[in-house]
Order: C-alpha cells, then sequence, then structure tokens
C-alpha cells in the first residue's frame, strides 16, 4: 500500500494498535488489495500484516467470523478479561 507520494504509510506498531483496540469502537479489519491483504485500525490507522498477524494471535481478540466464508473473519476486536 502507497501514499500518494509512493511512499508506505506510517504504520501502528503492536503495542499502539493493543492499546488502541482495548477501546470497545475500534476493531482491526482486513481488506484486499492489489498488492495483497491491507490491515487497518478503525478508527485508527494502517497496520503492517506482520504486526495484525501479532495482533489476531494476542489471546484477548477474537474474530468476527464474518467473511464470505463459515469460519472466516475480516474483523477482529479486543474482548479483554
Amino acid at each position: 500500500m502507497l501514499t500518494k507520494k509512493r511512499q508506505p504509510p506510517k504504520a501502528i506498531g503492536f503495542l499502539k494498535g493493543l492499546d488502541m483496540m482495548r477501546r470497545p469502537e475500534v476493531r482491526l479489519i482486513k481488506t484486499k488489495s492489489a498488492n495483497g491483504d491491507v490491515y487497518y485500525l478503525v478508527p485508527g490507522g494502517y497496520v503492517e500484516p506482520k504486526t495484525a498477524e501479532k495482533l489476531i494471535q494476542h489471546p484477548q481478540v477474537r474474530g468476527a467470523e464474518d467473511g464470505l466464508l463459515p469460519g472466516f473473519s475480516q474483523t477482529w476486536r479486543f474482548v479483554g478479561a
């Protein structure tokens, strides 16, 4: 993913992303692009794929299973303890 100036957008890191996801209105979403999967925290910003995978693997993050096929997720949220 590139900005208009052909530079990658500034990515949100793991700790900041996890902290942001603690707010009930924030979701991690996965979209498709010509270059593959792209992840965003909404509201928030761009998340690199490796960071997104770390967030998804966190024990307090749950997928919504809202993908096209059963059992697949396109959005994740922090469920807390």
